[in-house]
């Protein structure tokens, strides 16, 4: 079926995700994890904590012995045993004993309450309890935190160092995560060259390129394994070309010659190589002519514009979430926020707008304040580098004021 001309962005998205699946399933070494997504529930092997264990240092004793218990009206308990992180219970606690113990160790049995060792005179043979405060206290249960089989982290988590830590614990040593996809990055322009001709930049003659080390990194920090496919001239035939040898990546994304200019040639090739159109254009700027298909052998090519701020904008849209798809992330798009507009914005009657801006977070914890890095237009690389995120003012709103509630997009 055709795709429309125009999607919204939300259609868009929609349209792509549902095109991609998500990269086979291997072990890795939990060291080497982070930034992965479990391709599978984890469930807890045995109980967290695995034995009931003191949460302080002090004496494992019975609260029914120390209730009571106060400066004027102290205590005494006979000291029967040492408990440290790590030791072995010998024996059960008795009436009228206490057992000297440190945070992590096991409670014996027979033991309900920890008296913290600030509430005692710290007795060696004998122990003198000053304030029963502890009564029933200060006891971390076997499964208290994770009952043995109960699911620890469904499939779909992204693992962070927390998510490193509850693996860890759980001795999950090898965990199965969704392969990183390899993403090939092909930028294109007559004009353009790479840094190593630097004294051509410098000289005026050409253009740097931005759009390679640019996307290379936005793949990275959105998790991907970048694959730089260098420069491709404007040519059709190039293009082609440079889009048939890359065989080892699992999603193409290029920039420029997405237009409609008489040197745009992607949806000629994109044609010509049998891809089954998903999205054509979007009703954004910037990056209105960014389109994706599917290539005949199930990979998926992502087609950004050629300018870069536009082409940086539309990643975020487009290419970070699906990277995150690929990688079995659950939910892929950047959460959406609702910020208040510091400044006066004209929108677009027919496209919506997405605009680079600075946030000022609220002390009260109200909406976020949202301010434009300066002018928008889609050659100003220094507003991006400065912007945190994005506002979207939609399509027909006419003058939206200062003080509006806007959609955000945090970076």
């Amino acid at each position: 079926m055709t795709p429309p001309d125009r999607h919204s962005v939300r259609e868009a998205t929609d349209a792509i995700l549902a095109s991609l699946a998500a990269q086979p399933s291997l072990r890795v070494p939990l060291a080497d994890s982070v930034g992965h997504v479990l391709a599978e529930d984890v469930s807890a092997a045995l109980p967290l904590p695995p034995w009931t264990n003191a949460s302080m240092d002090g004496y494992a004793v019975r609260a029914a012995d120390v209730r009571g218990a106060s400066a004027a009206s102290p205590i005494s308990l006979r000291v029967v045993e040492v408990i440290a992180a790590g030791d072995a219970v010998m024996r059960p606690l008795k009436g009228g004993e206490a057992m000297r113990i440190f945070t992590g160790a096991p409670v014996p049995p027979g033991a309900d309450s920890v008296i913290r060792q600030e509430d005692s005179d710290r007795g060696i043979d004998e122990v003198v309890i000053l304030n029963d405060r502890d009564a029933g206290a200060n006891i971390r249960l076997a499964g208290g935190d994770l009952a043995r089989g109960a699911l620890a982290l469904a499939a779909g988590t992204v693992i962070g160092p927390h998510q490193l830590g509850l693996l860890a614990a759980l001795a999950v040593a090898h965990p199965v995560v969704h392969r990183k996809p390899r993403v090939g990055i092909l930028a294109g322009g007559d004009e353009l060259v790479s840094l190593d001709r630097r004294e051509e930049i410098l000289s005026g003659e050409r253009l740097s390129d931005v759009n390679g080390p640019a996307l290379r990194a936005l793949v990275e920090a959105a998790g991907g394994v970048a694959v730089p496919l260098g420069l491709v001239a404007d040519d059709p035939v190039a293009l082609r070309s440079r889009i048939e040898a890359a065989q080892d990546v699992d999603l193409i994304i290029t920039a420029g010659g997405v237009s409609v200019g008489d040197h745009d040639y992607v949806h000629q090739v994109m044609e010509a190589l049998g891809v089954t159109p998903v999205v054509r254009r979007v009703r954004i700027r910037p990056g209105g002519p960014t389109a994706f298909g599917m290539l005949p052998d199930g990979r998926g090519w992502l087609a950004l514009p050629g300018n870069p701020v536009s082409a940086m904008v539309t990643f975020e849209l487009f290419g970070r979430p699906a990277i995150r798809t690929m990688m079995g992330q659950r939910e892929a798009r950047r959460p959406q926020i609702l910020v208040i507009l510091d400044e006066v914005v004209t929108a677009d009657p027919v496209l919506d707008l997405y605009l680079r801006v600075t946030f000022t977070w609220a002390q009260d914890g109200g909406p976020p304040h949202a301010r434009l890095t300066g002018p928008q237009g889609s050659g100003m690389l220094s507003s991006m580098a400065r912007a945190e995120g994005l506002v979207v003012v939609n399509a027909g709103a006419g003058r939206v004021e200062a003080g509006s509630a806007v959609t955000g997009l945090v970076w």
